[in-house]
């Protein structure tokens, strides 16, 4: 990984060199600039912008950079960059796998099987790798089971997910936002991202019902009110989901298209540790192991007449990827349970305690230490979901700046989508001075865009910026065109400071 973007880095660079530095340039970032300052749809927004030469340390553009404004998800690099620092670039979380009681020659344990979580955001996804999905992790722990020799289980599969506690979606997100996939939340033990996916077919016409074909995977205890109806060919996914964590009601809204059939729409679990042991508990039945018990978790034990253990035999580990790789889907492909995972993945770390509030105290904490000049008791989650985030650009770009001078900092630029080429910028820039070059991290919530990243100057110096507007007018696309514009500027530009 790291040769590709030490190659990737060359490459541009020998591209950019090309282009003369002079005075014209600084001008261009100037009129890029005063362009968009003038665009009627920022006169009345609240936008913000800083760019620094990270190789120097000169601020070369900044315009209400104190100022707090909502990230949307930007915020990811607050997250990402301290987890990298705390964690370390090749840390990987261990889900393990014990048991209580004994085995007998025969092969029953009398006891119980506990599936205990370590906060991996990646157990049970695909996104990683294939061999990560569920029914593949499932096998593994199957063969732990018979690697012991046991055949028989006379005790419960417990889901011990209390390495977090049990907030599992912070409180300032959105009612409209947590039952869908985005709004999937953290848990001490996340399985599939916390998603599920249910499948419609349309009605015969317009506004008629849409109806509920199946859903997958299969989650026991989980009820649909379906109010999905019809609309016209094209219109794509308009449905909303709406329920609460530990909630198994889930009610359907909105419309999917004329004539669509096995139509996909994404939701959020309501209780993944409960998905998982009963997920499991089914896995082993239909793999030949007698199970007589039931399928519990940590926080529903009590109520099911079950007493915990708070440790037991180990069976195996479950390894997740190391962190670069969770790292680079959390930015690249924008996954906010990654984020949140992560945010109290830091606080449990640092503190010992494995909740939002430890862990956005501990990110604050650990770049207070670090000597950074950073606000961030404005931020109220790890992913930037949250319309009620602030953070002032200058202390994000703060951030960037200290992030390019550590030996993480090829994981974090590499975890960037590549302008023209990847991630959400893969449809952009093309043809201009930053394609290849520029890497940043969009922002995107009702109202508000928001880049963040690193390019290369004329002069060889690799910049950072954050560029953020909230409440603008006009469509999200065609502001984002307007601020990647302003970013090539800054691509094409010779180093020297701005106004």
């Amino acid at each position: 990984m790291f040769s590709r973007l030490l190659n990737l880095l060359a490459c541009g660079l020998t591209a950019i060199l090309t282009i003369q530095a002079n005075g014209q340039q600084a001008y261009s970032l100037k009129n890029a600039f005063e362009s968009f300052r003038s665009d009627p749809a920022v006169r009345n927004a609240n936008w913000s912008i800083i760019v620094a030469d990270a190789t120097s340390g000169t601020e070369i553009l900044s315009f209400n950079a104190d100022k707090p404004i909502v990230p949307a998800s930007t915020q990811k690099l607050v997250t990402t960059a301290t987890a990298l620092r705390l964690l370390g670039h090749d840390h990987s979380y261990h889900t393990a796998i014990e048991y209580t009681g004994r085995i007998s020659n025969d092969g029953t344990l009398t006891g119980d099987l506990y599936i205990r979580g370590s906060g991996d955001p990646s157990l049970g996804s695909a996104r990683l790798n294939d061999s990560l999905k569920i029914e593949n992790v499932f096998s593994k722990w199957h063969q732990y089971i018979l690697d012991a020799g046991i055949s028989r289980i006379d005790g419960n599969i417990i889901s011990d997910e209390s390495i977090f506690d049990p907030e599992m979606i912070p409180r300032h997100w959105l009612w409209e936002d947590i039952g869908n996939y985005f709004g999937a939340g953290a848990s001490g033990l996340t399985v599939n991202e916390n998603e599920y996916t249910v499948y419609f077919n349309a009605g015969n016409s317009l506004g008629s019902p849409a109806t509920v074909v199946s859903s997958s995977p299969r989650i026991p205890g989980m009820k649909f009110i379906n109010e999905v109806t019809t609309a016209q060919t094209g219109t794509g996914d308009q449905v909303y989901i709406f329920g609460i964590p530990y909630g198994s009601e889930r009610r359907l809204t909105g419309t999917i298209p004329l004539n669509a059939r096995n139509f996909s729409v994404r939701g959020s679990m309501h209780d993944p540790p409960a998905y998982l042991s009963a997920g499991f508990l089914d896995f082993l039945k239909d793999n030949g192991i007698v199970v007589t018990g039931t399928s519990s978790t940590y926080r529903t034990a009590p109520a099911d007449g079950i007493i915990t253990a708070e440790s037991g035999q180990p069976l195996g580990i479950w390894e997740s990827p190391p962190l670069f790789d969770i790292i680079y889907h959390t930015n690249h492909s924008s996954v906010n349970s990654y984020a949140e995972n992560l945010l109290k993945t830091i606080g449990h770390t640092k503190s010992g305690t494995g909740s939002f509030e430890s862990g956005l105290a501990s990110v604050s904490a650990f770049w207070g230490e670090m000597g950074a000049n950073t606000d961030l008791s404005g931020l109220r989650d790890g992913s930037g979901l949250s319309p009620v985030n602030r953070i002032s650009a200058s202390s994000l770009n703060e951030i960037l700046l200290m992030s390019f001078d550590h030996p993480s900092f090829g994981v974090l630029l590499n975890s960037l989508p590549l302008a023209g080429y990847s991630g959400s910028l893969a449809g952009q820039l093309h043809g201009s001075a930053s394609e290849g070059i520029l890497r940043a991290k969009s922002g995107f919530l009702s109202n508000v865009r928001a880049y963040a990243g690193y390019t290369i100057m004329s002069n060889g110096n690799m910049a950072s910026f954050v560029f953020i507007v909230n409440d603008y007018q006009g469509g999200a696309a065609a502001m984002g065109q307007k601020m990647l514009r302003l970013l090539d500027a800054v691509t094409s530009h010779n180093g020297r400071p701005v106004l």
